[in-house]
């Protein structure tokens, strides 16, 4: 089994060092898809898709794009997880959403993991306050300069590096 594959049945046991990398992963590999994936959410309004053990559903209404959530042997989904509100630029927006949608695939994986060797909890919907892709992420929420400091000190390559298998 390959780091990636590790990953997918880790849910809550990953840590916040592989999560961060597993955004980051996802945002480069997935880039031409989170592209098409996008078109189809800004022109249809709604998206589904799953990664690991979820079902993702996207909806854009009046201008947000929000995602709900639930595991695949499950009928209710959640309540909106995040939301983010989209600019009327296209190409921008497109770029927004990629980085929404490789939140929304590392939230899922850690609360609804592949079935794996460890015991994960029902204790609720985990996630970060802060997305990935805000610089309030990397400051802990004290500001986006510092934020943006924090980022550039950030090393995730020998983590990025496991994830492609190298």
């Amino acid at each position: 089994m390959n780091f990636l594959e590790e990953c997918l049945t880790l849910g809550d046991w990953l840590s916040q060092e592989n999560r961060r990398a597993l955004y980051k992963y996802f945002l480069r590999s997935n880039n031409g898809n989170y592209k098409s994936q996008a078109n189809l959410l800004v022109t249809n309004g709604l998206l589904n898709k799953t990664i690991a053990n979820g079902q993702i559903y996207y909806l854009v209404k009046d201008g947000l794009v929000n995602y709900s959530t639930r595991r695949l042997d499950s009928d209710e989904f959640t309540p909106v997880i995040r939301e983010i509100k989209l600019t009327g630029i296209k190409f921008y927006d497109i770029i927004r959403l990629k980085k929404f949608f490789a939140q929304s695939d590392v939230d899922v994986i850690r609360n609804f993991p592949l079935p794996g060797l460890n015991p994960q909890s029902d204790s609720g919907f985990g996630i970060n306050v802060y997305p990935y892709y805000d610089l309030n992420y990397y400051s802990d929420g004290k500001g986006k300069l510092l934020g943006l400091v924090n980022r550039i000190k950030t090393n995730d390559r020998e983590l990025l590096n496991k994830l492609k298998g190298r």
